[in-house]
């Protein structure tokens, strides 16, 4: 019961309640301000009232922390450590593992499923009609924004949209769903992303506005990147993004930056090699 504090706050605030609308006529303002910070463990009777205040059930405050939850934390690391890695082989097992379990029941998890099937569809079948319409499923599902990974999420299935109308040619539609996936980003919340696969975004965004000679675009897509990527002191797609850099840079025949640049690329390219 620890952490339903916590959980509470953040449904409370979802909804744009203060303590004081929240807990009026159920228990007093400091008595809910201590259940929050984990003080007070609440009677089911004060948590029930809460839950139907809040528009939601005790089931949905307590899933976070079924063992089940824990599970399916473990194997979807383990997906986004095979997809840093491009075995997706490896990602259609543990999907074909999760599917027989047959335990994959909440929304956000269902999302991230239906991202993974879509690197798959694209990955190992090369099929962009099928990757995109496991993509658009996944951006139909409404999750709640209490979620830890809410944001990732979207913006994954976001920048992989886009990736997918570009391979079918849908150029106004890439622009779309890319636009999104990088407004997204830039809020406030993606500051507190861990997740290094978000580079995939500048990489695939900053392609994509090369190939349609949007290149002051494309190279302030690819400087947020290198940033992102240094604050998160992730080597993951930073090659790329060199290159990316380095392509931008010939054109407008800055050499002295060029130098630069690859020299970093050299570097990078002895680490991989210890």
């Amino acid at each position: 019961m620890e952490a339903i504090g916590q959980v509470l706050k953040e449904f409370r605030k979802e909804h744009g309640m203060t303590q004081k609308d929240l807990s009026a006529g159920i228990c007093s303002q400091s008595v809910l301000s201590r259940i929050e910070n984990d003080e007070e463990i609440p009677n089911i009777f004060v948590i029930k009232q809460l839950c139907h205040r809040l528009g939601i059930t005790i089931d949905q405050l307590m899933l976070d922390f079924l063992p089940e939850e824990l599970f399916l934390r473990k194997y979807f690391n383990k997906m986004f450590m095979y997809l840093r890695t491009g075995k997706y082989l490896e990602i259609q097992a543990t999907l074909d593992y999760l599917d027989e379990r047959q335990i994959t029941h909440l929304d956000k998890d269902r999302q991230q499923v239906c991202f993974f099937k879509g690197v798959c569809a694209y990955f190992i079948d090369g099929n962009p009609e099928a990757a995109l319409a496991h993509t658009l499923e996944g951006l139909d599902i409404c999750v709640s924004k209490k979620y830890y990974g809410y944001f990732d999420s979207r913006i994954l299935l976001l920048n992989f949209a886009g990736k997918m109308n570009s391979a079918l040619g849908k150029v106004n539609e890439a622009q779309s769903y890319y636009n999104q996936s990088f407004e997204l980003f830039q809020s406030m919340m993606a500051d507190y992303s861990e997740r290094s696969e978000l580079s995939n975004l500048f990489v695939n965004y900053g392609t994509f506005l090369i190939k349609q000679e949007r290149l002051d675009l494309a190279e302030k897509v690819v400087d947020i990147g290198l940033k992102w990527n240094r604050q998160q002191c992730s080597y993951y797609k930073l090659h790329e993004l060199l290159e990316l850099k380095i392509r931008m840079l010939e054109a407008r025949d800055d050499l002295h930056s060029v130098i630069g640049y690859r020299k970093m690329l050299r570097a990078l390219e002895k680490m991989k090699d210890l």
